[in-house]
């Protein structure tokens, strides 16, 4: 166990010394490490989904209040006039096959979702 212990050792002191015979500073490293961190960070999709069946301010309303309400969705703004929801989500958390659903199960008809302009 001791000579596993010792390899390992070894090996992160290599390590170390090229790092630093590299000439790179460990600030650096921390600050590369930050930035692809941060560059991981997931970014919100927009959707655009026609929504038949919705006759008045009440029945947006209601649509609006379903779609905010699945986790993962960040905003919903629906459109009376043009009959149709557009909603920021995350894709990581929501699919916009369960945000149909949801329009759907309210007892509209919600479209094919778009990726919205």
């Amino acid at each position: 166990m001791s000579d596993h212990r010792s390899s390992a050792r070894a090996t992160l002191l290599v390590f170390a010394a090229l790092l630093v015979l590299s000439g790179v500073p460990s600030q650096g490293l921390a600050a590369e490490a930050s930035a692809a961190v941060a560059d991981a960070k997931p970014s919100p999709k927009v959707v655009d989904i026609p929504v038949d069946g919705m006759a008045c301010v009440a029945c947006a309303a209601s649509v609006k209040s379903a779609v905010k309400a699945l986790p993962g969705v960040v905003g919903v703004e629906v459109n009376l006039e043009k009959r149709n929801a557009r909603v920021t989500y995350f894709a990581s958390l929501l699919t916009p096959d369960r945000i149909v659903a949801a329009i759907d199960k309210l007892g509209y008809t919600a479209g094919m979702p778009k990726d919205a302009p």
